[in-house]
């Protein structure tokens, strides 16, 4: 039974080490959703999608968080370069029956720039942009080897004096294959927790934009326009399993959307100790790192995490700080 699970494991795993994202993908609606989101999961190269555990989970693959047991908050900042912001806050309840009830919000942003028009003058006025994303994720297991979630979206975009919103609807499934065999032959497998995930994300995701309050604050023509952009509709397929005892996790994601190239993310996590972990990550075309410390106050287990994602195309450096509680 175990190579029957294995085998498909490596081939995913080789196969997402292997391919990486083509130069010049972009120009598509809500860029900011294909960041990787959270300091646990950017420390593993953003490679989650078979994991997806933790309050990061509504981003990833909501079915990860069918089997929690505690409610969960969870917290999440960016500093990135350019003036651009990206963070979420997320809290996620156990309800009856192994399943889970989640509300999330992500925000994502950049800082005013001048405008200005084709000969560089400035025209006195500052334009910057705004994006706020609201979810409800519900998941739940419905076998020991199987689980499956759902999120639902509000997005709303602000852009100068325009403004466009849309709803989106991400699905997911988790497969627990170590679930497949017993406990007796799982205890002396090298190789446990053997899972996948698979999602489809950014359904019916369409903004519709107007430029009429933009150019009647800025203009005199009166030739408005109304434009439509989509979210380019994703799919992703992941695997992870843990080795040493449960010490490592290693995780490996591809994904891609309909109309850019496949993007890889692989990554890994080793606990020193109970309470301390070490990561590590490649996230198209660029290194991650991280690590994280659990520990408990009363009844309650915190997690604190921090990530490092190197430059990537000259937008510089970026650091993650999160933060989880269970209580």
């Amino acid at each position: 039974m175990f190579r029957y699970i294995a085998i498909p494991l490596a081939a995913l795993l080789a196969l997402a080490a292997v391919v990486s994202a083509e130069d010049g993908d972009g120009g598509y609606a809500a860029p900011f959703l294909q960041i990787p989101v959270g300091a646990r999961p950017s420390g593993m190269g953003g490679a989650f999608l078979a994991i997806s555990d933790d309050g990061a989970a509504a981003f990833f693959n909501p079915a990860g968080v069918a089997g929690l047991r505690k409610v969960l908050f969870s917290t999440s900042y960016r500093l990135m370069d350019l003036d651009r912001t990206l963070g979420y806050a997320s809290l996620t309840f156990p309800t009856r029956g192994n399943s889970a009830l989640g509300f999330s919000w992500l925000y994502a942003g950049s800082g005013s720039v001048a405008a200005r028009n084709d000969d560089g003058d400035q025209l006195g006025f500052d334009l910057n942009q705004h994006n706020h994303v609201f979810s409800v994720i519900f998941a739940k297991r419905f076998e020991d080897w199987f689980a499956a979630g759902f999120r639902g979206s509000y997005l709303h975009t602000r852009f100068a004096e325009m403004s466009a919103f849309t709803v989106s609807f991400d699905l997911g499934l988790m497969f627990y294959f170590s679930q497949l065999v017993s406990r007796e032959t799982r205890d002396l497998m090298a190789v446990q927790d053997i899972q996948g995930g698979l999602v489809v994300r950014n359904l019916a995701a369409t903004y519709r934009w107007n430029n009429e309050d933009y150019l009647n604050a800025h203009t005199t023509t009166d030739l408005f326009s109304d434009q439509k952009d989509r979210v380019p509709l994703e799919v992703g397929v992941g695997g992870s399993a843990r080795f040493f005892k449960r010490k490592l996790v290693i995780a490996a994601d591809l994904l891609k959307n309909e109309h850019q190239s496949f993007v890889a993310h692989a990554g890994a996590e080793f606990f020193i100790s109970p309470q301390f972990a070490a990561r590590g990550g490649y996230s198209d075309k660029h290194l991650t790192a991280g690590t994280g410390y659990v520990f408990k106050i009363g009844a309650r287990t915190l997690a604190i995490d921090y990530a490092f994602s190197t430059d990537k195309v000259d937008e510089g450096s970026e650091h993650i700080f999160s933060f989880d509680m269970l209580f």
